[in-house]
């Protein structure tokens, strides 16, 4: 009898155990990228809780056209909430006068970020992005590639 009673409790606390949620993420300034819920979690957190630019770094280099779907939902929602997605030329070369060019050589990122409207899963990623712009600025290696340093996600400027 003893046994039965020490079993259901068991099974008890872990039917309780299983109810507790998972810790939320702390803010962290800096955001490094992995493809899995983690990272969607971790920025979240962040663009939440800090007011400060929240930077997305990358493990290995990412091209301006092979930006991960994962972060491509994040631009589409800051897109579509209106806010702006500049991209920074690498440092010391020269800028085009006309921005609509720079944009030009992103077409193929810009196409796959509208594709991707409506496609988030979370209506979480919607109120966080509501006010935010996000900056993506470019780096170039030692072999003349253009690479993604970060992006930067900051507070939309209200003029």
């Amino acid at each position: 009898m003893m046994k039965k009673y020490l079993f259901f409790s068991l099974v008890f606390i872990c039917f309780l155990s299983a109810c507790s949620s998972t810790p939320k993420e702390p803010p962290k300034p800096i955001v490094t990228f992995i493809d899995l819920q983690k990272f969607d979690d971790q920025l979240s957190s962040s663009l939440s809780g800090i007011k400060d630019p929240v930077a997305v770094n990358f493990y290995s280099p990412v091209t301006p056209n092979e930006i991960p779907q994962r972060i491509q939902k994040w631009l589409a929602m800051i897109e579509q909430s209106g806010g702006r997605i500049d991209v920074t030329s690498p440092a010391g070369e020269p800028t085009p006068k006309d921005p609509t060019i720079i944009f030009s050589l992103f077409g193929s990122m810009f196409s796959g970020i509208r594709a991707l409207i409506g496609q988030y899963d979370s209506m979480n990623m919607e109120k966080i992005a509501k006010n935010k712009d996000a900056n993506i600025m470019l780096g170039r290696n030692s072999q003349g590639n253009i690479y993604i340093q970060k992006i930067e996600f900051k507070q939309r400027d209200t003029k």
